[in-house]
């Protein structure tokens, strides 16, 4: 494929080389194998280059250890040392003069990445690498966009305030607790707030959300000379993923929501019972109702699954110790849960989107829908919408083959300046007829 032609604007080579850089900075998240320090070298190469851009920097910095002291942060968060945040900040800059929220459109995209790390590599018009896609070749393009708007129609810096935010924390199962959930109670809100995420160019304007069941064996280990002396975790939580998945799974999918029976461990010599291990699962969910009643549902499910069990190894010798102390060795909690969704309508500004070339999408009612820290963003008076180039699937997001066709994050560039100017018209025609 050939490249771009750069003429034809505004995401160019300037724009490409500094993709190129913020791409080669290896911000995978540290609750993806990847080095919390990252995060602000990455920062820094997005501050630099929307400095060039002719980007105001309104913030740089992260918030303190408070933030992850709440329920509905993920237990893994909240276990984190207490000098983690330092390395986690966020980055705002704007255009435009400041103005109030209904004057205010927010960009936002997430610097951090899944594991691992893929150096970038440009072949013809196609750019490959960790993030391309997602999220930092949508967060460039972005701006590339916004300066270009701000720059053909110098007007508009009198009439709205057009934020750029960088965040960390979206990857990870990090949920945007730290980034973008902060930035929202930090006042960084606007009538529009558009998340550059990969979903083809289409709005949707609603996202799942999640939460992570864990179950966990905690008993006694054995040897193969002793089989039937150890508390076998393997045996139980294989039963526990099976049960589960035929008894909880259909009734989330007739819910509407998505049961991921997934990673389970105990351990890998082949000689050893091993006495203890985990599973987790994830739920992803439309609705808080929704996720109620799964909690319910799952909760209830466990003392059947342990009378299930004792009644298929009744007089077992292998197994007749798990099933003596099952109630002691087995447990059960959850890593997350509590979290919203989002699921918000605006017609106006579905309008201006789709004359922009963003039509929106109905994720939710083909499944397409997907969760990602835009979930903290709504709120009365703003509008939230996901909308990026390229597809999660098809671009291999998360997969070692991630890319991005030029030409595509050019065409996204376009239409985000063709955006930036049909809000500052609308906004401007509001205030028009509010004077009269």
């Amino acid at each position: 494929m050939s490249e771009p032609d750069w003429s034809d604007g505004p995401f160019g080579p300037d724009d490409l080389d500094w993709l190129l850089e913020l791409l080669s900075v290896p911000s995978v998240s540290p609750f993806e194998g990847g080095k919390a320090a990252h995060t602000v070298d990455a920062q820094q190469v997005f501050l630099a280059g929307a400095t060039e851009l002719g980007f105001e920097q309104v913030l740089f910095a992260a918030p303190d250890r408070s933030v992850l002291d709440r329920p509905d942060v993920p237990a893994p968060l909240r276990a984190v040392d207490p000098g983690f945040l330092a390395d986690q900040p966020s980055a705002v800059v704007r255009m435009g003069r400041p103005a109030a929220p209904a004057r205010r459109m927010v960009v936002n995209f997430h610097v951090d990445t899944v594991g691992p790390h893929l150096d970038p590599r440009l072949v013809g018009g196609v750019l490959h690498g960790r993030g391309a896609v997602d999220d930092k070749g949508p967060g460039i393009a972005a701006a590339a966009g916004i300066a270009a708007a701000f720059a053909a129609e110098p007007w508009l810096a009198e009439q709205i305030e057009v934020q750029l935010a960088s965040v960390p924390g979206e990857e990870g199962g990090a949920m945007g607790v730290f980034g973008t959930r902060w930035l929202v109670e930090q006042g960084h809100t606007g009538r529009l707030m558009l998340f550059a995420e990969p979903t083809g160019g289409r709005v949707m304007d609603a996202c799942t959300a999640a939460m992570t069941p864990r179950l966990s064996v905690h008993g006694t280990d054995s040897t193969d000379d002793h089989p039937a002396g150890g508390h076998n975790a393997t045996v139980a939580l294989g039963f526990l993923a099976d049960f589960l998945s035929r008894r909880l799974g259909p009734r989330a999918h007739a819910a509407g929501a998505k049961l991921c029976v997934a990673g389970l461990h105990t351990g890998d010599s082949h000689n050893r019972v091993y006495g203890s291990g985990e599973l987790r699962m994830n739920i992803a969910y439309t609705s808080t109702t929704q996720a109620s009643l799964l909690e319910g549902e799952l909760e209830r499910l466990l003392p059947e699954a342990r009378a299930e069990f004792a009644a298929a190894h009744a007089g077992n010798p292998f197994t007749a110790r798990l099933v003596a102390g099952w109630d002691q060795v087995v447990r059960f909690d959850w890593l997350k849960r509590g979290l919203p969704v989002l699921d918000n309508r605006d017609p106006a500004l579905e309008a201006l989107l789709a004359g922009a070339g963003f039509p929106r999408h109905d994720g939710l009612a083909d499944g397409s829908a997907f969760t990602c820290d835009a979930i903290w963003a709504g709120g009365p008076g703003r509008y939230v919408a996901v909308c990026g180039p390229g597809s999660l699937d098809t671009n291999g997001a998360h997969t070692p083959d991630e890319f991005v066709e030029l030409t595509e994050l050019a065409r996204y560039a376009r239409k985000i300046k063709d955006l930036v100017v049909a809000f500052g018209r609308h906004t401007n025609d509001l205030s028009e007829e509010n004077d009269r």
